[in-house]
């Protein structure tokens, strides 16, 4: 088994930088019911075999037009830990204000954070998200952990580090996954997903240094020592994998069409708050100091909620 370190995100905690504008949010559309999607067996058997399911079609046309806007209303009041992410940004140069040309932004909502800041985003908790992840990890209910918000502008070169969920978060457990849901339609070239030959273990994350570094992923697919998984996707696709999984993306080579894309988290029956030691990320300082739960506790919570049934 391997466990991941944390790998240093290239990104910047910035508000929008001058010169860059935003289309106005000013119409918040009725949420569309949400959809009856069979799972089949197959898809189940992928999901607990490959740790990831493609969904075609999951989220109707009018899913989309709605997400769009909530996904345009919550960059327009982005949260204290949204990422504005400049061409030049690196590691080095992350406190720096000054930024000319944003081609990617990131932000993550948590239950109450959706009420209160973007509301529009409320009808997609209890959507039919939380069903498909339910079925397919064989959990009788599921809880809402948070939703994660990803733009990559047209031409950007910023790529996501292949990477696991789990050890950022503290929480644990095998019933821990994701709905990633495509605003946009994306070719193979602008998304990659790595199918591990064994997930992370669930050894205490204790820092960085504490835990084996990630393999050479590239090297081992170069090779043939491992198999990769990528889709093409389009607008209303999801993607639902487990947060255990080895994962990643490229930039957006389509020059003039923006890469949106949502993902929500959930916990299944046996998800637990996980108060590891180490650095992670999620939940927000904040979130953390108001949940109220104790390490070995169950999930569910006012403030990660159960959203199904």
């Amino acid at each position: 088994m391997i466990a991941v370190r944390r790998i240093r995100q290239i990104s910047a905690l910035l508000r929008p930088p001058s010169g860059v504008g935003y289309r106005t949010f000013s119409h918040q559309g009725l949420a569309p019911s949400p959809q009856t999607v069979q799972i089949a067996a197959a898809e189940r058997e992928a999901y607990q075999r490959d740790g990831v399911v493609h969904l075609p079609g999951a989220f109707s046309e009018d899913w989309v037009t709605y997400l769009r806007e909530a996904f345009q209303q919550g960059m327009e009041k982005p949260g204290k830990y949204a990422e504005f992410i400049g061409k030049e940004t690196t590691w080095e140069t992350l406190f720096e204000t000054t930024r000319n040309d944003v081609q990617m932004f990131q932000d993550q909502v948590f239950y109450a954070e959706a009420t209160e800041r973007v509301p529009a985003w409320q009808p997609l908790l209890h959507s039919h998200a939380a069903q498909l992840i339910a079925e397919l990890m064989g959990s009788a209910a599921v809880s809402f952990f948070y939703l994660h918000a990803i733009l990559k502008r047209g031409g950007c070169e910023q790529a996501i580090p292949w990477h696991q969920d789990l050890p950022y978060w503290k929480v644990d457990g095998r019933q821990i996954g994701s709905v990633w849901i495509a605003l946009d339609d994306m070719p193979l070239a602008a998304w990659g997903l790595f199918r591990p030959q064994h997930f992370v273990d669930h050894s205490s994350y204790t820092g960085r240094e504490d835990l084996p570094l990630l393999p050479d992923v590239d090297g081992l697919l170069q090779t043939g020592r491992a198999n990769a998984l990528a889709f093409e996707v389009k607008a209303g696709d999801a993607l639902c994998f487990d947060a255990r999984i080895v994962h990643g993306s490229l930039g957006n080579p389509e020059v003039v069409q923006e890469h949106r894309r949502i993902a929500l988290r959930f916990g299944g029956d046996d998800a637990t708050y996980c108060d590891r030691e180490g650095e992670t990320a999620i939940p927000t300082p904040e979130i953390d100091a108001t949940h109220g739960l104790r390490h070995g506790d169950a999930l569910t919570c006012e403030a990660f909620p159960r959203v199904w049934p």
